[in-house]
């Protein structure tokens, strides 16, 4: 009975689609179903493969910080700082790091070593894999011509695609929550993919942290409007958040540890640290709560995701927007339209269905609300839902505009679509030109390239026990940020970081405290001890004392003290 009523509601779904994207009585085969897809597939994966691990070049702080801990995990199943199967990293210390992504990469380093590639790959599997998972959720949702036109729209996205091509820890949130939300619109016809979808929510607690705060209410408001509208029994909601709540335990308990000043809890699979010197929680707003701090988060999430104002470069290129400027009207209509379809539909197996599409929606809206002052990255769980409801507003725009103006000055429904394709190709060919020409040289400082040729230039000099290495990383000043860039050139050893042992990559060398000094110039004293420096160039007239240049490079300069 159950079967038959869920089977009913999908076609119900699925007709419904099909009005609603203008296509109704226009059928897809299945032979250029399977086609579009996987040209639309194959297609994202060749562009998203183009020049991979060369652009962007060099490496960011936090990617070097996730490859870092997932080198020391590949070698030794712990983190750098030798805490064993850590389910949330220490990472900067006074900022801590989520541990998916870096456990991706151990496969792949233990394969292809420790280099570029290997710490992108799990990125890019991840971007390319999400580009399927979307037309199968937009299938599930509004049929087949909807699923391959969120596929395509998912496949020229400028923010999936620069997400996809670099390996920064919170990036792989959105695309678990995707997978998971699929499989939870497929849980509602067969059970068995509800409880699987429970297990990829619980994973998205160590993809980033603002999961705690986003997806257990996404699910716990679900689940009682599932229970309230009878699309689930309570021994089956029961057994969703038993599934739910067993994988994400651990983090979980790794927050209360930290809240309540806790002691490290170790067990035989894993360990949930206590970080003294975090201060991850000023970054939420319920835990210091302020009007002010309300409105600048909510106008900061405006500017990043519907309004699309310039991010940080490494999230978004300037003249693009994470999804480009020509979406915005599409995204209001198709917010707008949805919305009061929902609140309008009178089945309640498609009205569930579709409210899971706008609890995704709500989720991004809420994290924008509550964490500080959002940028791409921070709030990168709104852009598929965004997506989704683009395309659903892209559809409904042309059937409104083919209905009212038809036989006059607009040329039809397909005409329409033609010239919005032609559109988006052209946007998307001008963002691949831009990408691959001045964003790739631009981008060269915020991913620290001059830094990483001078440190590794550096340690490989003989004759130098001691270096001394400047926090001046020519966009900003972070000793921190120079220390773990230093461990990524250099392939630092974990146990030679820890001091257990006086040789890393094959070389015996001072103690790691005592070779490698992490300096500002500013600071710096008459008497300091000798050795290699490694400076800014703008910092040589700061010195306190006369340097001999022993190599010099555009950006960067390696002198010693004159005797």
């Amino acid at each position: 009975m159950r079967k038959n009523r869920d089977m009913h509601g999908y076609k119900a779904v699925t007709s419904m689609g099909r009005e609603m994207c203008g296509v109704s009585g226009s059928k897809i085969s299945d032979r250029q179903r399977r086609m579009a897809f996987w040209a639309i597939l194959l297609f994202a994966v060749l562009v998203r493969c183009i020049a991979f691990g060369s652009v962007p070049g060099g490496v960011n702080q936090d990617e070097a910080m996730a490859a870092v801990d997932g080198r020391a995990l590949a070698q030794y199943g712990t983190d750098r700082f030798g805490m064993r199967l850590p389910v949330h990293f220490a990472a900067w210390q006074v900022g801590q790091m989520s541990v998916l992504l870096s456990y991706c990469m151990v496969p792949f380093i233990k394969l292809f070593g420790f280099q570029i590639l290997s710490v992108r790959l799990p990125a890019l599997l991840a971007g390319c894999g999400s580009v399927a998972v979307a037309y199968l959720a937009g299938r599930k949702l509004l049929g087949e011509r909807f699923g391959l036109g969120v596929m395509a729209l998912t496949a020229i996205n400028p923010w999936h695609f620069m997400q996809s091509r670099w390996a920064l820890d919170c990036n792989l949130f959105p695309h678990v929550f995707l997978l998971a939300f699929y499989l939870l619109l497929l849980g509602l016809e067969k059970r068995r993919y509800l409880y699987l979808s429970m297990l990829f929510f619980g994973l998205t607690f160590y993809c980033y942290g603002i999961a705690v705060y986003s997806v257990t209410p996404f699910l716990a408001v679900y689940g009682i409007w599932c229970l309230w509208k009878r699309q689930l029994r309570a021994g089956e909601v029961l057994l969703c958040a038993l599934i739910f709540g067993a994988v994400a335990l651990p983090e979980i308990l790794v927050m209360a540890i930290n809240l309540f000043q806790w002691e490290t809890i170790e067990t035989p699979l894993f360990t949930m640290g206590y970080f003294p010197e975090s201060i991850r929680g000023n970054d939420i707003l319920f835990l210091k709560f302020s009007f002010a701090q309300l409105g600048r988060n909510i106008w900061a999430m405006l500017k990043a995701c519907f309004l699309q104002f310039p991010d940080h470069l490494f999230n978004t290129l300037p003249g693009f927007g994470p999804l480009y400027h020509i979406s915005i009207p599409f995204m209001a209509v198709g917010i707008v339209g949805f919305t009061r379809g929902l609140f309008r539909e009178k089945d309640i197996g498609r009205q569930t269905r579709m409210l899971a599409l706008w609890g995704f929606l709500l989720t991004g809206v809420w994290v924008g609300m509550i964490t500080y002052e959002v940028n791409v990255n921070r709030i990168n769980i709104i852009f598929y839902p965004l997506i989704f409801l683009g395309g659903y507003g892209l559809q409904a725009t042309g059937r409104f505009l083919a209905e009212r103006f038809q036989g006059r000055v607009f040329p039809g429904r397909q005409g329409f679509f033609f010239t919005a394709a032609v559109a988006y190709g052209i946007c998307f060919s001008l963002f691949l030109g831009t990408y691959f020409t001045s964003f790739r040289e631009e981008v060269k400082t915020y991913f620290n390239v001059d830094f990483l040729e001078a440190v590794k230039e550096a340690d490989a000099m003989e004759g130098y026990e001691r270096l001394y290495i400047t926090g001046n990383m020519d966009w900003q000043y972070n000793l921190s940020m120079a220390e773990i860039l230093t461990q990524y050139a250099c392939g630092i050893d974990a146990l030679y970081f820890q001091e257990v042992t006086d040789v890393t990559g094959g070389r015996e060398l001072l103690p790691y405290s005592e070779r490698y000094h992490f300096v500002d110039v500013n600071y710096m004293k008459e008497g300091d001890r000798e050795g290699l420096y490694l400076l800014h160039v703008s910092e040589l007239d700061k010195l306190p004392f006369d340097v001999e240049t022993v190599m010099e490079t555009e950006r960067y300069v390696l002198a010693e003290i004159r005797p």
